[in-house]
């Protein structure tokens, strides 16, 4: 797809849209108010985020509204819909309007949210764990919410659902089951999902099998689909050293997989200095300029004694890399307290210019002397941050202002 338009049908939940694709580096263009005429498309490699103004209205303005707008851009626009975290509004009449307009493709519907304490289980959405109709939802005054079932809100489509037993399993047989309900003329797919990586799992499924997939979710899995259709690489490469061996780090390093193009270089504590770093320097000869995200770290087996001597060698390494790839680099994320420690001593900086805090713990600034002056990087321990965050560290360092390195 050249690009993508973001049906929604309020304004808040136009800008929520707009911000979480804006954090998975989507360029975005929001409307925030129709203006009689169907809006331009969106431009190569660009989401166009499109508050239709439907809610409030009746569903026969709805289905005319989503018409025009569909109907002005050409069949190489992507299209998504994004819904009420409570299912209020046109559900199924616009899903429906859309689908119209697209015969081959299928609505894929996740309606979890899950860091707003929305999940999706046997096909019933919940609030807080609670059914939508045993919530203050169900008295809503314009949308009463009688039903958690979110089939039943796409009465005259053929709906699959994608069970979590499916979901929990690897992508692969996400892919499998999802080629599956198609093939059996599947036009709506309704998806479980209890977390993020879940949904991440959905999005790079969905995204893989090829299909012509109209996302339709309140957010997080449109943004996740939608960035890896989209997603500019930024020019240059995020340096991360991390001398963590914490079950924490990994787990913040397996959520990377599938979400930033990556490579990896694991050196063993055994081996001396010298001969890792020649290695270090073979590898990134033949290193694809075009990687995101290149990770430098220790083989988790590190031998008790030998952490001292390990992070040293991996702070030289760091500084190897740096000198090789050279302005390539757009940021350096350094992990471990004693593996950043170390690496600022061989870098010889003394002082760093605080900018943000990504996270709890987890801070984002420039370098301001030393070999290195002028690069922005981030220092976090190895028991600190969610399980994305290396990915926010990563997306922090590719997307903040390139500094001006001497």
């Amino acid at each position: 797809m050249n690009g993508f338009a973001v049906l929604c049908d309020d304004l808040t939940g136009s800008s929520v849209q707009s911000i979480l694709l804006k954090d998975r580096g989507v360029p975005v263009r929001q409307i925030i108010r129709l203006s009689g005429s169907p809006p331009s498309p969106p431009g190569e490699g660009e989401a166009l985020v499109i508050n239709c103004d439907t809610r409030r209205r009746s569903r026969e303005e709805a289905e005319k509204i989503f018409r025009e707008i569909l109907g002005s851009f050409p069949p190489d626009i992507g299209i998504a819909k994004r819904i009420d975290t409570t299912l209020r509004g046109h559900l199924g009449s616009e899903t429906e309007a859309i689908l119209k307009t697209r015969p081959g493709a299928v609505a894929t519907v996740v309606p979890a949210y899950p860091s707003s304490g929305r999940t999706t289980v046997g096909g019933y959405h919940l609030l807080n764990g609670s059914l939508l109709e045993r919530t203050e939802v169900a008295r809503d005054p314009l949308w009463p919410i009688s039903t958690s079932y979110v089939p039943s809100y796409f009465k005259g489509l053929l709906v699959a659902r994608m069970h979590m037993e499916c979901v929990k399993r690897s992508e692969e047989e996400v892919i499998v089951e999802l080629r599956k309900l198609l093939s059996e003329g599947a036009r709506v797919v309704v998806a479980d999902a209890m977390t993020e990586s879940d949904i991440e799992k959905l999005a790079s499924a969905s995204f893989a099998s090829k299909e012509d997939i109209i996302p339709v979710d309140p957010g997080p899995f449109t943004a996740a689909l939608l960035s890896r259709h989209l997603s500019r690489r930024s020019p240059g490469t995020v340096l991360a050293v991390i001398g963590s061996t914490s079950e924490k780090t990994r787990k913040q390093i397996a959520w990377l997989d599938g979400k930033i193009p990556s490579e990896e270089f694991v050196f063993s504590p055994s081996e001396t200095t010298e001969k890792a770093a020649s290695r270090l320097r073979e590898f990134l000869t033949s290193l694809d300029r075009t990687v995101s995200f290149l990770l430098l770290r220790p083989d988790p087996r590190v031998e008790k004694g030998s952490e001292e001597r390990t992070a040293r060698t991996l702070a030289f390494l760091g500084k190897e890399a740096l000198t090789v790839l050279g302005g390539h680099v757009r940021g350096i994320l350094l992990s471990g307290g004693d593996t950043a420690a170390m690496f600022f001593e061989a870098a010889g900086a003394t002082a760093l210019l605080p900018e943000t805090e990504i996270q709890p713990l987890m801070m984002g600034g420039k370098i301001l002397d030393g070999a290195f002056a002028g690069l922005k990087t981030v220092t976090k321990g190895g028991l600190v941050g969610e399980e994305d965050a290396i990915y926010k560290a990563a997306l922090w360092l590719r997307l903040a202002p390139e500094a001006t390195r001497p």
